[in-house]
């Protein structure tokens, strides 16, 4: 399966909230994120790694390659896990220098759109818009007309990396406060 999204950096979280209400965007649900991230060897200019996530409900492991520039450039291949500390322990033992990650996700739906404001340790809030083709991708970004820089469907390593931080370099990222409840 293809990932086809764009990320939106520098967002102003009011007027992104209020651009969702005026093109009758609905509120999903919010979540808090814990995450094993496991990066693999690189092959030739593409982003390989194992992501093990769980959002308190569900746990995923996926796959991800990322290759070229454009909404639709990475290859994700997904499957639901039950027991999420223990695929940890086995992949930590597998792969070596696993990154601990956490970030809070507020979604949206705009009819098959899937518009997400996501908040990471020391980053400012990003807005994400993912869909099942780019042209729907760019239309729900044409309808939102926020202020922001346009990402591409880069990944979270070049996001820290524009605001000047090496996301490897953080073994354990976490919010410091843990009293906000998700769903």
């Amino acid at each position: 399966m293809v990932e086809i999204e764009t990320k939106i950096d520098e967002i102003d979280l009011k007027d992104a909230e209020e651009a969702l209400r005026k093109i009758g965007a609905k509120f999903v649900e919010k979540k808090l994120f814990r995450r094993w991230v496991f990066s693999l060897p690189e092959k030739s200019g593409e982003d390989r790694f194992v992501r093990l996530r769980t959002d308190g409900k569900t746990s995923t492991l996926t796959y991800k390659r990322r290759f070229g520039d454009g909404l639709a450039n990475t290859e994700e291949i997904e499957t639901e896990v039950k027991n999420f500390d223990a695929v940890a322990k086995i992949l930590s033992s597998l792969i070596l220098e696993p990154l601990y990650q956490e970030n809070r996700r507020t979604v949206y739906s705009f009819g098959d759109v899937e518009i997400s404001i996501d908040e990471w340790p020391k980053l400012p809030q990003i807005m994400e818009i993912e869909a099942d083709s780019e042209a729907k991708v760019r239309d729900a970004l044409n309808k939102l007309n926020i202020k922001g820089k346009e990402l591409g469907n880069i990944g979270w390593e070049k996001v820290y990396a524009m605001h000047g931080m090496n996301l490897r370099s953080f073994k354990i990222l976490k919010f410091d406060d843990k009293e906000e409840k998700y769903d």
